[in-house]
């Protein structure tokens, strides 16, 4: 089994791929600037959790090298909305970065490394239909955190020009059990969250032409299965997900599970918010085979009923 390193494993998506890394079997360091994880260490104890920044290349090296790392799972970022507040250090992290780890990875003879791009990367235009879009579709990010995952997107191409084997997945609109701060993904959270144990909620208005959702769980799953996949022809994968939901929609599903929820809109997007376009996923089913556990609507349900167990969750 694999030496599997993952960055950024003690966030929303980052939790669930360690923990499906050590249940295939798998020894798994988490390199995260969060050492303290207690939902992390709930549902992965056997996982080695170190404090640090991908920024520290000596430290990355040192990982890397002594532990002997075969594969590279990596999701440590600067989100969204920290990244319209700071974007210098957004590129920082999410650029530099990135090249950190691909440049040690190929130094090292890391095996694959499979790394966190974003729907934002490739932003839409005023003429954007709806359409469902492949990967070869143009790119036109909007923000700085859309750049910047598109930049690192290029320096794959050229890594792989050099030997890395490195995989992108532009991961899609991710919510589930995990943060309630911090994301625009923990801030549908928080709304589930506080249907859940009876307090309001504004729903932002995000959309132009719906919101492709996926479970933090299955965004995980498919993060480990491209990073544990038989090399292939293409190394850029949008995230295949159940459809595309209307805001709308979205709220229906919610007072459907919790009828007495309250929960009133905001129709001002977030500050700095992507207005990504809607992604045809079938490339992922056909190289890698994957498909979501979950719909919505069951991961919505599960979360309601976590919540109401556990209302003490509110992080």
């Amino acid at each position: 089994m694999g030496q599997i390193l993952v960055t950024g494993g003690t966030g929303n998506i980052g939790m669930y791929a360690v923990a499906e890394f050590v249940r295939r079997g798998h020894d798994v360091t988490v390199l995260d600037r969060n050492d303290e994880a207690p939902m992390l260490t709930a549902i992965a104890p056997e996982a080695d959790i170190v404090a640090g920044d991908i920024l520290d290349v000596d430290l990355l090296t040192g990982i890397v090298r002594n532990r002997e790392i075969s594969h590279i799972l990596h999701l440590a970022g600067y989100l969204g909305p920290q990244s319209v507040t700071f974007p210098i250090k957004a590129l920082d992290v999410n650029c530099l970065g990135t090249a950190n780890i691909f440049d040690v990875a190929l130094a090292y003879g890391v095996e694959r490394v499979c790394w966190s791009s974003s729907i934002a990367a490739v932003g839409t235009l005023p003429d954007y239909d709806g359409t469902p879009v492949d990967e070869d579709y143009r790119i036109a990010p909007t923000t700085t955190y859309g750049a910047s995952k598109y930049y690192s997107e290029l320096m794959t191409a050229i890594y792989r020009e050099r030997g890395l084997d490195a995989t992108c997945i532009r991961v899609a609109f991710a919510f589930g059990l995990g943060k309630l701060t911090g994301s625009w993904g923990a801030n549908y959270n928080r709304i589930i969250y506080n249907a859940a144990v009876g307090r309001p909620s504004v729903f932002p208005s995000w959309a132009k032409t719906g919101m492709q959702m996926i479970y933090n769980k299955d965004q995980a799953k498919f993060c480990v299965d491209a990073t544990l996949a038989p090399k292939s022809e293409h190394w850029l994968y949008n995230t295949p997900t159940e459809k595309s939901f209307s805001e709308d929609e979205i709220i229906a599903i919610i007072r459907d599970i919790v009828p007495d929820c309250e929960i009133s809109r905001d129709l001002q997007p977030p500050p700095g918010s992507a207005f990504p376009p809607n992604v045809d996923g079938r490339r992922a089913i056909r190289d890698i085979g994957f498909l979501p556990d979950y719909t919505v609507r069951t991961a919505i349900a599960e979360m309601v009923d976590y919540y109401r167990r556990h209302p003490d969750q509110d992080v």
